[in-house]
């Protein structure tokens, strides 16, 4: 995978990072849109990382110790990640990661990630790489409670709860990166 290292992060412009204002703000139903998008054009690759550990089954296992769990995830079922393979994604991983061992999980994930476009949805990648796009979500104008993340020049994107205010055709993948086209 092309990656290098920008302020310590590693950039990795094929990749389109959705982080949001807490639970519920819409974060999974943006990624699924975004995928359904592109993957009628390129392959995708979903990714979802959570502080949160499920039951899992050991065949998904791509690797394991005892800070992080990456799975490959391959089951129809309502979980986010399984959500974003029912939305076209190729191939997706679902990454269960200690909040302190964010940036090993980063290290052991870049094993598994496809130079094609990924679309990850997590709430503190964005401290260990520098994307290609990052979009911050939030529901109804809700006060905002992350606002260390606004300073990381996240896209804002507003949920009204029944749509977002991106239109997610301005959404570019070309030359290997994300972009938001400009009109």
């Amino acid at each position: 995978m092309n990656t290098s290292s920008v302020n310590n992060k590693i950039s990795i412009p094929h990749l389109l990072l959705i982080a949001g204002n807490g639970r519920n703000v819409g974060k999974t139903f943006l990624a699924c849109s975004i995928i359904k998008q592109l993957s009628q054009k390129t392959p995708v690759c979903g990714v979802k990382i959570t502080p949160h550990f499920h039951a899992f089954e050991e065949k998904n296992v791509l690797f394991k110790n005892e800070n992080l769990i990456i799975l490959e995830e391959k089951q129809l079922t309502q979980k986010d990640s399984s959500l974003m393979l029912q939305a076209g994604a190729d191939r997706v991983l679902f990454v269960m990661t200690k909040k302190a061992s964010l940036g090993e999980s980063m290290e052991q994930l870049l094993a598994f990630l496809p130079n094609s476009a990924i679309v990850c949805e997590s709430g503190g990648l964005h401290e260990y790489v520098e994307p290609g796009l990052f979009l911050f979500v939030n529901l109804n104008d809700r006060e905002i409670q992350k606002k260390h993340l606004l300073g990381y020049k996240p896209v804002y994107v507003h949920n009204s709860g029944k749509n977002f205010d991106l239109d997610i055709k301005t959404i570019e993948f070309s030359n290997h990166q994300f972009r938001l086209k400009h009109e």
